[in-house]
């Protein structure tokens, strides 16, 4: 048989918890419109017209005859070659010295001796296709896809010309 249930343990009474009501919100005034000087706006008796900048300077047109592109991709393919075979351990790394700034030597120097703690080369690395930008005259911008211990990797490079010589030097890679 079921226990009698106590008075004492009733639910109490929800006709007073729901004639409760929660006051409304007071209403809220709209925030007040303010006007501030904006810069290009002429103090009063001043002269009109945005502010004067400085001129910036205009880029130089980029490369358009084919033959210098094809030169100029030669030249980087070449160098792209002679870094993936310091990559590899084929070459000393003194062999790019001449055509990569500090910063990217540093740069690929690391890389190439984390490889060589991490595994042995299988395969030589090669490169499979290059795509070159040449956003300026001295400027040249390249994407390679290299296969390197038989995974494809993609390295991305800045190339720069100074100098008399016109010779091309590195100032950025990534190996991804």
């Amino acid at each position: 048989m079921p226990p009698a249930i106590a008075p004492e343990h009733t639910l109490p009474d929800m006709t007073t918890a729901l004639a409760t009501t929660i006051p409304a919100p007071a209403p809220v005034a709209p925030p007040e419109a303010r006007l501030r000087r904006m810069r290009y706006e002429p103090v009063p008796g001043g002269r009109a017209g945005p502010p004067r900048s400085r001129a910036l300077p205009v880029p130089p047109p980029p490369v358009t005859d084919h033959r210098d592109r094809d030169a100029v991709h030669a030249a980087l393919a070449g160098v792209v070659r002679l870094a993936l075979e310091v990559f590899d351990g084929r070459r000393p790394a003194g062999h790019l010295t001449r055509h990569f700034h500090a910063a990217p030597l540093r740069y690929w120097s690391v890389a190439t001796n984390q490889r060589r703690t991490q595994r042995r080369a299988r395969t030589p690395a090669r490169v499979h296709r290059i795509v070159l930008c040449l956003p300026g005259v001295d400027a040249a911008e390249l994407a390679a896809v290299c296969a390197i211990d038989g995974r494809f990797r993609a390295l991305a490079a800045r190339f720069e010309r100074r100098g008399p010589a016109g010779q091309w030097r590195c100032t950025a890679v990534r190996l991804g």
